[in-house]
């Protein structure tokens, strides 16, 4: 099960919807019933007439913010996002699965806000020859992972584990890299809320100190290079990560297509979050409230269930009664 019961109970605070970062803001959702600002409004409103485009706000708003509120360059970030959506094969190549078989890229497990954790083992990027093929699968993977384990303003983010296997400067195929980056930001906006860099070597962890002085406050604030991704472990129950990784899963060798459920326990002590309880999640669906979201069927079919109830024994109690009153006037 991909996504349980509990992932619905969860919404974000305040805080966590738009978070403040030196004089910068960073969104970190945008669809549901997340509720813009009066001033991202203004901005979607004068962007849409004047480039006249027939889109979701929340979509031009991920855009928006994704361009730093550039209008011409947002406008452009949406004409290639077109481009690119058009020109996906509808018909997947059976080696884009093979490659997700091989755990190129694979899912495993969340943090305490239920994120994704996605792995990506950069000696097996290194290892493909045809770039095209692996940007299908990582197409394939994460199209899976945001129709199957994402709610619309709910769960909107993933966590990246990027595993460079101690490679150096020399073994990292250093134009595949940049070009799958480059794919991924342009294609899938706003959408890492962090990128664990771990096991690379000295030499590359001193150029990036040296890159990263180049880099926007934002970018650096996502990417963390570590031995292991131990500050993961504030954000997420041990049982979510791999023992390689700093968690107590075994470390996974196979079966890493499709993603599948690692551990029921996903909260941790020192950071453990607020859900609503079912009751409420049911009036928040009875007052419309949930008209943008994903609904929990299970949850609304419980519901349903316990109405049916209470309306059957209401009706027993009901001839119940009005048996007991013909006895009582048969007497």
């Amino acid at each position: 099960m991909l996504l349980n019961k509990e992932f619905y109970l969860y919404f974000p605070e305040e805080h966590e919807i738009l978070i403040k970062f030196k004089k910068y803001e960073i969104r970190k959702f945008f669809d549901g019933q997340i509720q813009f600002t009066q001033s991202e409004m203004h901005s979607i409103q004068q962007f849409k007439q004047k480039y006249q485009v027939q889109k979701e706000d929340s979509f031009i708003l991920r855009m928006l913010y994704a361009t730093k509120f550039k209008f011409e360059k947002c406008f452009d970030a949406i004409k290639n996002f077109d481009e690119w959506r058009q020109s996906i094969d509808s018909k997947v190549n059976p080696m884009s699965q093979e490659l997700l078989k091989q755990g190129v890229i694979y899912m495993h497990g969340r943090d305490n806000r239920f994120r994704p954790i996605l792995v990506v083992n950069a000696r097996k990027v290194a290892g493909i020859k045809e770039i095209d093929l692996l940007l299908q699968s990582m197409t394939v993977f994460l199209d899976y992972i945001l129709s199957n384990c994402m709610l619309p303003g709910q769960i909107e983010n993933w966590i990246v584990i990027m595993d460079l296997g101690g490679l150096g400067i020399m073994g990292l195929p250093k134009q595949d890299l940049y070009r799958i980056m480059n794919y991924l930001s342009s294609n899938y906006r706003s959408r890492m809320h962090k990128c664990y860099v771990i096991n690379c070597n000295k030499a590359l962890s001193i150029t990036w100190a040296m890159i990263k002085t180049f880099l926007e406050d934002i970018t650096v604030y996502k990417i963390l290079f570590e031995s292991c991704p131990i500050s993961l472990l504030q954000y997420a129950n041990p049982s979510q990560l791999e023992k390689k990784y700093g968690g107590i899963a075994n470390d996974k060798s196979d079966n890493f297509w499709p993603p599948q459920e690692i551990s029921p326990n996903y909260q941790i002590a020192i950071d453990n979050i607020k859900l609503i309880d079912q009751l409420t999640y049911i009036e928040l669906f009875k007052q419309g409230r949930l008209n943008k979201n994903i609904v929990c069927q299970e949850l609304i079919k419980l519901q349903q269930l316990q109405q049916n109830n209470q309306q059957i024994k209401q009706q027993q109690k009901s001839e119940d009664d009005f048996q007991s009153c013909e006895e009582d006037n048969d007497l």
